[in-house]
């Protein structure tokens, strides 16, 4: 801000012109100015476009009723056919511009642009503890206040991570997420990380959790037609472990990962168990239950000679 103040005095030293404090109050203004649309814009990040075209539509609003004045004021006052013709077309850039900005406005309420997801996802856990279970040391962030509920959902979570299968757990409710837990950082994981380090896959699962909830948000208005209810787990199997969301009540799901593709199996049934655990610490009925077969239950062998059932059981 100050480089452009001090050359302009230095410019008016060699030039010999006399000191214009008006025009410095210009050149302070005008970076001034620019510097605080940089930084507001700076942090705006994911809002801003949202709010260029919020302005776009205000502003088209503005040219609908200047269109209006423009065009039938000289009909009004006995004027010229032309400012009538200039009126009905800035109408018709003005409505299609109100029309577009208003539909990009609804898309980007529902969360369709993936930035605006991140710039409204609340603040991020900060208050940091580590603790010693057995084998594993957990990390666990935590919100700077959480409810007594939550603190119970908080034990729950801890309970249920393991080195061994559940790596990452993060609950999430209505302002964001409102704690994490993990054993990232054991030494027994650290062949998962190669191109990518504990810290950032936090930050990567945190941003992965909200997008897939709003996805499954997407889901739930189709699926209403159905009367199927509201989609409550949604497990991402990619090819080295595993990412799980699963629905708690309305504004709060829980987040899980496991790293090993050996121990998906087993890191889903855990997620199902805690899920259940943590509607209770919230007043709630369980939703997950499931019993999964015993190995081999519906199987029932066939001799080489017999001829293979139709149903294929």
């Amino acid at each position: 801000m100050l480089a452009p103040v001090l050359l302009e005095i230095l410019a008016w030293y060699i030039e010999g012109e006399e000191y214009n404090v008006s025009r410095a109050i210009t050149v302070v203004s005008v970076v001034t100015g620019l510097a605080l649309i940089a930084l507001v814009a700076g942090r705006l990040r994911g809002r801003l476009p949202t709010m260029l075209v919020t302005a776009m539509t205000v502003t088209a609003a503005g040219g609908i009723v200047l269109g209006f004045a423009a065009g039938f004021g000289p009909i009004l006052w006995n004027g010229h056919l032309s400012g009538e013709l200039l009126g009905l077309s800035m109408i018709g850039i003005a409505a299609f511009s109100l029309l577009t900005g208003t539909y990009l406005l609804v898309l980007f309420r529902r969360g369709l642009y993936v930035p605006h997801l991140e710039a409204t996802a609340g603040p991020s856990p900060t208050t940091t503890k580590r603790k010693v279970i057995g084998e594993s040391e957990i990390l666990i962030r935590t919100q700077p206040d959480i409810s007594a509920a939550m603190e119970k959902a908080l034990g729950s979570c801890i309970s249920m991570i393991d080195q061994e299968d559940l790596h990452f757990v993060a609950f999430f409710s209505p302002g964001g997420c409102a704690f994490y837990t993990d054993v990232l950082d054991d030494a027994d994981l650290q062949h998962f990380f190669h191109e990518s380090t504990p810290e950032e896959r936090r930050i990567t699962y945190l941003k992965l959790g909200r997008q897939i909830d709003w996805i499954g948000q997407r889901l739930d208005a189709h699926l209403r037609l159905l009367e199927s209810g509201t989609v409550i787990r949604t497990v991402l199997d990619v090819e080295r472990g595993a990412l799980f969301h699963y629905w708690v009540d309305h504004g709060r799901y829980v987040v899980g990962v496991t790293l090993d593709q050996r121990k998906v199996g087993e890191a889903d049934d855990k997620m199902a168990k805690l899920v259940d655990m943590i509607r209770g610490h919230f007043t709630l009925p369980p939703i997950n239950q499931r019993n999964r077969p015993e190995p081999g239950g519906n199987l029932r062998a066939i001799r080489e000679d017999q001829a293979w059932p139709e149903s294929g059981s």
